[in-house]
């Protein structure tokens, strides 16, 4: 194997696992807390000033965050299938990567309004321990 292809198939086995693990990590952290067996804390989840007022609010934002689960899964598995594609078709250690930055700046959108629903369903709740 030439040290150009070691290379593309070294960061795209990094960058498959990476956007898996996010996606699985993103997915049972939010329905965790979305089902209340994630108490409100200061590490992991929706941490906004709306979802930490109390426990009604935390777990109606992430109820509504939880809609957005799917986007996740369907971000790192296309991320996936164009990253194995790259290796069968010999892409660049270059391209490798960009579609990895691509992901996960669709990733970080995903996130962004994530917060922005979850927000909003917070404040909805009208809960202030």
């Amino acid at each position: 194997m030439v040290p150009e292809h070691s290379a593309m198939l070294i960061v795209a086995v990094v960058l498959v696992i990476t956007h898996l693990g996010l996606a699985v990590l993103m997915a049972t952290v939010t329905a965790r807390a979305a089902a209340g067996r994630l108490p409100r804390n200061q590490w992991v989840g929706i941490r906004t000033p709306a979802t930490m007022r109390g426990e009604a609010a935390w777990i109606a934002g992430h109820r509504a965050a939880r809609r957005l689960t799917p986007l996740y899964v369907l971000n790192s598995a296309a991320a996936s299938a164009v990253l194995v594609l790259g290796v069968l078709r010999g892409w660049s250690v270059g391209h490798e990567i960009l579609v990895g930055i691509l992901a996960f700046v669709t990733f970080t959108v995903i996130s962004v309004y994530a917060v922005i629903i979850a927000g909003r369903a917070a404040r909805s709740t009208g809960d202030d321990q």
